[in-house]
């Protein structure tokens, strides 16, 4: 029959267990780190620094719920190590993520909305972003979006605008002379508008107020559905 190990020897391969599991855990192989920190605790229930490595390892192995559990041990072994309880609050507060995670999964997978979002009439935001670009995304309760959509379309209105003076200045006076500058009349301001430098500056904003409206009907329609997707 085998001798039973003595106290000292006992103490001696948790060391070596939890050495191990610390050079494990270094290289990344968390799991077989577990293994071994928890046949260290296994072997002395009362190794506070078994606990907290075995909390350490279980976080990081997104087990949080177990790891508070471990560091909770720790603490009540040594409640003198403060970092424990720290510890315990980060865990906490990734058990708390992943309940919330948990359910959102569950509300989609049942149709719930994962957003309370008021709905939002596609025709109303379409004609307000058609009216003033932005607009309709003020609609939607969306400031931000909307704030960068009006500086956008402003932007470009200012540089076509500038591009298309630019163009009138350079054609020839009006019947009334060039006291009064060039000629102005639709078919003049058409034509500097879809031509040279011009033209881009136009296109861009044609471009940026398509978008507005799209966007601002997309984004309310959204909001007409159950779950915010837009499909029925």
């Amino acid at each position: 029959m085998a001798d039973e190990p003595t106290a000292s020897e006992i103490q001696l391969r948790i060391r070596q267990l939890l050495g191990q599991a610390t050079l494990l855990r270094s290289r990344g192989d968390l799991q077989q780190a577990l293994a071994l920190a928890q046949e260290a605790v296994a072997l002395d229930d009362e190794n506070w620094e078994g606990h907290e490595l075995v909390g350490d390892l279980l976080l990081s192995l997104a087990r949080p719920d177990q790891a508070m559990e471990s560091y909770r041990r720790a603490r009540t072994i040594n409640p003198e190590r403060a970092p424990l309880e720290e510890k315990v609050g980060r865990a906490a507060l990734a058990q708390a993520e992943k309940d919330r995670t948990t359910e959102l999964s569950r509300s989609l997978l049942e149709g719930k909305g994962a957003l309370d979002l008021p709905k939002r009439n596609p025709g109303y935001a379409a004609v307000y972003s058609f009216i003033i670009p932005g607009l309709g995304q003020i609609y939607n309760r969306e400031v931000g979006k909307a704030m960068v959509v009006v500086l956008l379309w402003l932007a470009m209105l200012a540089l076509s605008v500038v591009s298309v003076r630019s163009e009138l200045a350079l054609r020839p006076s009006g019947p009334m002379g060039s006291l009064y500058g060039p000629q102005l009349d639709l078919n003049s301001v058409l034509s500097a508008a879809f031509s040279g430098v011009g033209a881009i500056w136009v296109v861009c904003l044609v471009i940026v107020w398509i978008y507005a409206v799209a966007d601002a009907a997309i984004v309310a329609s959204r909001t007409m559905t159950s779950d915010h997707t837009g499909v029925v």
